[in-house]
């Protein structure tokens, strides 16, 4: 599951998170009313906004951005298997 760490006056952190929710994907959402408060929180040196996914951690817009781009062309691929269409074969054998 993602785990986006946005600040609660964020003009950036609010738009982010209205793509992620685009997204469809499983995330949750944590909110801090001041960046002092995400210090005491999130690892060193990070600060939101901020996206955790499997281990990574993607901190700033651009890169956030770019990691939303980069899931949303993983779930298309998968999207594309995910159906009551049968495949086949180079044999037409259903597979």
């Amino acid at each position: 599951m993602l785990t986006f760490y946005s600040l609660e006056d964020c003009p950036d952190c609010r738009s982010i998170e209205q793509d992620l929710t685009g997204t469809t994907l499983a995330h949750k959402v944590v909110r801090f009313a001041s960046r002092a408060e995400a210090r005491a929180t999130m690892p060193e040196g990070a600060s939101p906004p901020a996206l955790a996914d499997g281990g990574e951690l993607y901190c700033g817009v651009t890169e956030i951005a770019r990691h939303l781009e980069r899931l949303r062309q993983l779930k298309a691929e998968w999207d594309k298997f995910q159906s009551d269409a049968c495949y086949c074969d180079d044999e037409g054998n259903v597979i």
